[in-house]
């Protein structure tokens, strides 16, 4: 593989626009290690209108054939991956790696391609879309439209089971749509259908169960209508308490199961007799399930020409809550817990998996890989400068959650540890693109992008660019009251195995 100008027609100027000069509200703490990242770096960062934050979200997807089946907020587009491998030039007899592979956007694009892909993901529901994605070419159209009748008019058998909630999704349904969703499961799990059949529907109602529920995504938390019983319990007690009730939003008239289950299934067939029309080049492409921090350690070296992926970002949420109406309808109850500590440290409750990774790495025989990775993240100045700011701010009383400082920690370290098994599992000359947000806790902004970047580098990784994002966001209201405002950048770092 050729290495690419990647920074021909950058203009000058605009470089220099994006540097920061200052890290650290009012200089309350030291910041020189990450202007000097800043400096650095200065001559790969590129804004660019080739990308924009509509293509590195769900946002350009939701309305895209076959991605749009389930919602996945945390998800890039389709487009970002097409870009991106035209980029690379990435084509038949190249593989390529998603390490956080969510909806499985990169894998499908490969997939069309004819490009040959390996996924490692998490969530349960993750896993159900990919496994009724995945599966275009075999669904019977005809079978699809009976089981559509069906749906729309079937008198259904009442199921006996209960709804397998969690605590935080208690009272997210109506008695009403909640029985309908036990007995719409109940029908499919049961029908004499085909098991891809069964599959499919199964996603597609998981799908719409946001859509029939009192409850919306909203970053970190799902927000409740006023309606349901967990709201109203709440606002009982606050006000036996003399406290103000909680205000929740108003969805309007929610649909019915039945229609939303019809409208949905309706789309999907759309989908799969458009694409069944096509043809795609032979190709194979897997998801593998569970913690990237763990399955990327046992893969093979030398074999990915690329890898494109987008990690959780370092800003709070807990992606067990955001989802957690399709993991309960899933039925993880049992081991939630477990999946929360087990991805990426991304939020308060995360605890360190420094010595289950010690561990680990003792049990692959890769202790020596471990050491070295650990002195890379102990080395790191600028990690080093972030982890004693954010100190300083608890000890003056400005960070609301301690966890804030263990998130970040463990972040950084487990993002290191994912750094370098993608630096040995790819061959040389292989790119790697990262999409990801700079964030601020307490006044200190916290450059992702380019300390991932000097981590990269220091694991033996080539820095090629970092393409920044027109949009900038901002930090929260609350640090804004407090701190100001800090424009902050969404960037997609490009590094190279050389």
């Amino acid at each position: 593989m050729e290495q690419l100008s990647f920074l021909e027609g950058v203009p000058k100027n605009g470089r220099a626009s994006l540097e920061r000069s200052s890290f650290s509200h009012q200089s309350v703490a030291a910041e020189n290690e990450r202007i000097a990242l800043e400096k650095r770096y200065t001559l790969l960062l590129d804004e660019t209108a080739r990308f924009n934050r509509k293509l590195v979200s769900f946002q350009a997807s939701k309305n895209e054939i076959l991605h749009g089946w389930l919602k996945y907020r945390e998800g890039f587009s389709p487009q970002l991956v097409d870009t991106l491998l035209d980029e690379f030039e990435i084509g038949a007899g190249d593989r390529v790696l998603e390490p956080f592979a969510g909806s499985a956007t990169t894998l499908l694009v490969a997939m069309m391609r004819g490009i040959d892909a390996t996924g490692i993901e998490l969530l349960p529901h993750c896993h159900l879309a990919w496994e009724a994605k995945s599966q275009i070419a075999r669904y019977s159209v005809d079978e699809l439209k009976q089981i559509a009748r069906q749906a729309a008019t079937k008198v259904l058998p009442r199921a006996q089971a209960e709804f397998p909630h969690l605590t935080i999704t208690e009272g997210a349904f109506s008695e009403t749509t909640e029985q309908d969703l036990l007995d719409f499961t109940q029908w499919f799990e049961e029908a004499n259908i085909s098991e891809d059949a069964r599959i499919l529907s199964r996603l597609v109602l998981t799908s719409i169960l946001e859509s029939v529920s009192y409850t919306r995504k909203d970053g970190q938390y799902l927000r409740w209508d006023g309606r349901s019983s967990k709201l109203q319990q709440r606002n009982h007690r606050r006000s036996t308490q003399g406290k103000k009730e909680v205000g929740g939003i108003d969805k309007g008239i929610l649909p019915t199961v039945r229609d939303a289950f019809s409208a949905a299934l309706k789309d999907v067939i759309r989908d799969i007799e458009i694409l069944q029309k096509q043809s795609f080049p032979v190709s194979n492409q897997i998801l593998m399930e569970g913690s990237t921090l763990y399955v990327l350690s046992t893969l093979a070296a030398d074999q990915f020409a690329c890898v494109i992926t987008s990690p959780p970002y370092a800003n709070r949420y807990d992606y067990t809550r955001t989802y957690a109406l399709e993991l309960a309808y899933l039925g993880v109850k049992e081991r939630i817990f477990d999946l929360r500590q087990s991805l990426l440290s991304c939020t308060v409750e995360n605890r360190s998996k420094l010595e289950e990774l010690r561990a680990h790495y003792e049990k692959i025989k890769g202790s020596s890989r471990f050491n070295a990775i650990t002195q890379v993240i102990n080395q790191n100045g600028a990690l080093r400068e972030i982890n004693l700011a954010l100190q300083l701010r608890q000890e003056r009383g400005e960070i609301n959650n301690r966890g804030v400082l263990t998130m970040i920690e463990n972040y950084f370290t487990e993002l290191t540890f994912v750094f370098a098994e993608i630096f040995r599992v790819c061959r040389p000359g292989a790119y790697v693109a990262f999409v990801n947000d700079n964030v601020r806790y307490a006044g200190e902004i916290i450059p992702v992008d380019l300390l991932c970047t000097n981590l990269a580098e220091q694991l033996g990784f080539e820095p090629v660019k970092v393409y920044v994002l027109p949009q900038r966001k901002g930090n929260s209201s609350q640090q804004m009251g407090k701190f100001g405002r800090a424009a902050l950048r969404k960037s997609i770092t490009i590094w190279r195995k050389p």
